[in-house]
């Protein structure tokens, strides 16, 4: 055992466990009939897919060399090579995707939102794309920076090896400016938020809360639960430049609210 958590990731050969995400894959709205889960690890969502959808013909992409072996057990195809770079077509793909996966890939990389971007090329006019995202909005998190410290960790929301962070509403500028619009979104709690959000949800609102010498005035039950939540989950699909509202154009603008760190 190493002294120092950034020595001690290097040296195991793969870090994050055989996960189906049944949380994010229950939120599939249709069957798929082409899937490509990209940072597919070993494999866990492509068994999950599997067992559901038989038929579906399902491409994997991941880097780590260990894990994809692994993965080419559930998919049909795995690839070890950065998503953005691959030629789909000359390896045997004959129809765009109509669901791909982004399940915690899109903080960890340098522009996500090239890659969000460059998904246009290879997804079907219609397509599903299901995310998860780290929510940097999560109370137990901002409590240990208003106390001046966070934890690097192995995983989860302070994962070392995240590069980007996001709270829905920076996600969904995101995700509308790269030319996807939001049909779906749900929050899940596998973390310490979920017991302040169990004791709080039935609360009368505006209500306050109190954490260890914190005192938070929490207006409604929706925004207890972005507080609460570890993640956001998305179901997205491109919207083709074409906004069903002045709400869905203004995420794809660039106008911002006010924010503290800038003055405005």
């Amino acid at each position: 055992m190493t002294a120092f958590l950034w020595q001690d990731r290097d040296k195991k050969e793969y870090v994050y466990p055989f996960n189906p995400r049944p949380e994010c894959l229950a939120m599939i709205q249709r069957p798929p009939t082409v899937a490509l889960d990209i940072g597919c690890g070993s494999g866990g969502v492509g068994h999950a897919l599997r067992q559901r959808f038989p038929d579906c013909q399902l491409w994997g992409c991941e880097f780590n060399a260990t894990a994809a072996q692994v993965a080419r057990e559930h998919f049909d195809q795995v690839v070890e090579q950065d998503v953005e770079t691959v030629d789909f077509a000359a390896l045997g793909l004959t129809h765009p995707f109509d669901l791909v996966c982004l399940f915690d890939v899109l903080e960890h990389l340098v522009n996500p939102w090239q890659l969000l971007s460059g998904l246009k090329r290879i997804v079907a006019p219609d397509a599903h794309v299901l995310v998860s995202l780290p929510n940097a909005s999560n109370l137990p998190m901002l409590y240990d920076a208003l106390r001046g410290h966070w934890r690097y960790t192995h995983w989860g929301l302070l994962d070392f090896t995240h590069l980007r962070f996001f709270t829905d509403f920076d996600a969904r500028k995101m995700f509308y400016q790269t030319g996807f619009r939001v049909i779906d979104h749900r929050f899940s709690f596998p973390g310490p938020g979920r017991d302040i959000y169990e004791r709080h949800q039935a609360d009368a609102f505006p209500a306050t809360l109190s954490l260890e010498g914190l005192t938070l005035q929490v207006q409604s039950a929706a925004d207890l639960a972005r507080l609460c939540a570890e993640q956001n989950l998305y179901v997205l699909s491109p919207h083709h430049g074409e906004f069903r509202d002045a709400a869905e154009q203004e995420m794809a603008s660039n106008a911002y609210p006010p924010t503290y760190a800038y003055g405005g």
